[in-house]
């Protein structure tokens, strides 16, 4: 158990100190400072909610990387997701969605929250396509694999790994998804909708193809050994961007002050990435044997929430984020407690 505290006891320690400055720099025992930090406490739960299975898929790849390329993942790697995601990305897409400058987005971010919130919710559809397709993909490429031979749900795994048979089965199925969501959709929505989850697909598929490309060569070749953790450090950034899209979105409803969602978020990020690694050099998931299995159905149902969240959307239909982290956590749950059944057996 020490053992496995010391991956978490940084994080820990991040958290209890940001959390205290929050509620120092906001008043203290006023209700101000304890609404602030009650506020980034709950955000810092809803991050950990959404993003737990990401820490399962992500071990995994994890596991081939090195040592160097691990440390990068948790310390440099975290900038990427927590200021590209939580802040850049929204303000790039804020300024793309409402035809104005990035620096006028800024300004609203910094000094017009609800301006800046009602920007969001109008990039909010293209947004979600791009993360749901991304994240749908994860799931469909996991699962529609000839080559599969451990399942959990077999009724149903064992179909879905006999048609991998079928080549590129899972582009067409995801395709087909999209167009249905796409569809259903106003015109002047439609395309760019179609335009954001083709992006999602296309990254997610040229992603995990340049890593499985560059693994699959001589292992004693170094040059190729490094494009490999690179690629698969790109892939982990992306899937990392996919999850994190939809807690940004969702964090708007809780708070509109953009410093104290990027530290609740921040935070939980940043215990996700110490559990990651603390999931790969451990190797729960070889002793775990449907744990990862369950964090693709759970990220197979967030992909399927974000794309039936914009036709939901148009009338007036929101689908909490409190309902994706349960959902989540809840497969997560059941591939834990199966997992230690077979190994009791076993």
């Amino acid at each position: 158990m020490g053992r496995l505290l010391r991956y978490v006891r940084f994080p820990l320690l991040c958290c209890a100190v940001g959390l205290v400055a929050v509620f120092v720099s906001h008043g203290g025992l006023s209700p101000a400072g304890l609404e602030a930090t009650w506020l980034t406490l709950v955000l810092l739960a809803l991050e950990i909610s959404l993003s737990f299975d990401n820490a399962v898929v992500n071990a995994r790849v994890l596991e081939h990387l090195t040592p160097g390329q691990q440390r990068f993942f948790l310390s440099w790697g975290l900038v990427i997701p927590v200021f590209g995601v939580r802040f850049l990305g929204p303000l790039l897409l804020v300024s793309l969605a409402g035809g104005i400058g990035l620096g006028q987005a800024l300004d609203a971010a910094l000094h017009h929250p609800e301006e800046y919130h009602a920007l969001l919710e109008l990039a909010e559809p293209r947004i979600l396509a791009f993360g749901g397709m991304f994240l749908l993909m994860v799931f469909l490429r996991y699962f529609i694999d000839e080559a599969k031979t451990l399942h959990w749900v077999e009724v149903l795994e064992v179909r879905l790994s006999s048609a991998g048979r079928v080549p590129s089965l899972e582009v067409a199925l995801g395709l087909i998804i999209l167009m249905g969501v796409a569809f259903v959709l106003p015109g002047s929505l439609r395309s760019d909708v179609l335009f954001a989850g083709l992006i999602g697909l296309v990254l997610q598929i040229l992603s995990t193809s340049l890593a499985e490309f560059f693994g699959g060569g001589d292992p004693a070749a170094g040059s190729m050994a490094a494009k490999s953790g690179v690629a698969s450090l790109i892939y982990l950034e992306l899937l990392d961007a996919s999850f994190s899209l939809d807690g940004a979105i969702g964090a708007f409803a809780i708070t509109t002050d953009l410093a104290l969602i990027i530290t609740g978020l921040g935070l939980g990020a940043l215990f996700i990435r110490s559990l990651t690694v603390m999931l790969s050099r451990e190797k729960a998931l070889d002793q775990l044997i449907y744990l990862e299995h369950g964090a693709h159905y759970a990220i197979g149902a967030l992909g399927l929430l974000m794309l039936a969240g914009i036709p939901l959307a148009q009338h007036n239909v929101h689908v909490p984020e409190w309902c994706a982290g349960l959902i989540g956590i809840g497969l997560l749950v059941v591939a834990f407690w199966d997992s230690m059944r077979q190994r009791q057996r076993a």
